[in-house]
């Protein structure tokens, strides 16, 4: 078998334009450059939150505190082991706004669910003025704590957003507690 003058360039280009891509594409998306990847997006554009649909709003990410800890990153739900007595602080939130999300205000409210009861007495609130432009935004001003009892429990954060006079609970964020004795 004889490769002609034509195959073996259309090979030699092949795999000039692989290497090309395979050295290019990393620097062009900025993952040659480590400075790049510290910077936090700001868009919602590109959240885990478009991945699931591109017209809710939805928690990209959520830190806590368990105790006097370093804050931790809990992810949607997790689950998480403590001992009764442990304290629960959220340190930040981030919600994030796709461009195609209308909207005319957004709440985000924490509930702490004893043992699988659904009750909305135990949350935690903040004096937090929401931003509604399409990106991800930063909260981080929970006063409250809360002191975890014996049982296995849920935290729920639903992301409520108004369009018109229309209250709609867009998506829930959660993460389980196992609280032993």
């Amino acid at each position: 078998m004889t490769i002609t003058f034509r195959q073996q360039l259309a090979l030699a280009l092949i795999a000039a334009t692989a290497t090309i891509v395979a050295a290019g594409v990393p620097a062009i998306m900025g993952l040659g450059n480590k400075s790049s990847l510290e910077l936090p997006s700001v868009t919602a554009t590109s959240t885990r939150c478009d991945k699931v649909t591109v017209a809710k709003v939805c928690v990209d990410n959520l830190t806590v505190q368990f105790n006097n800890d370093e804050p931790q990153q809990v992810k949607n739900s997790d689950r998480i082991p403590l001992k009764a007595g442990d304290i629960l602080r959220l340190s930040n939130l981030t919600y994030c706004i796709p461009s195609k999300a209308p909207v005319n205000r957004v709440e985000v409210k924490v509930y702490l669910f004893p043992n699988g009861v659904e009750s909305y007495k135990n949350g935690l609130f903040t004096s937090s003025n929401f931003p509604i432009n399409a990106a991800c935004h930063n909260i981080g001003n929970f006063q409250q704590t809360w002191t975890l009892e014996p049982g296995q429990h849920q935290v729920s954060i639903p992301i409520i957003k108004y369009v018109g006079g229309n209250k709609i609970v867009d998506s829930s964020f959660y993460f389980n507690l196992d609280v032993g004795r």
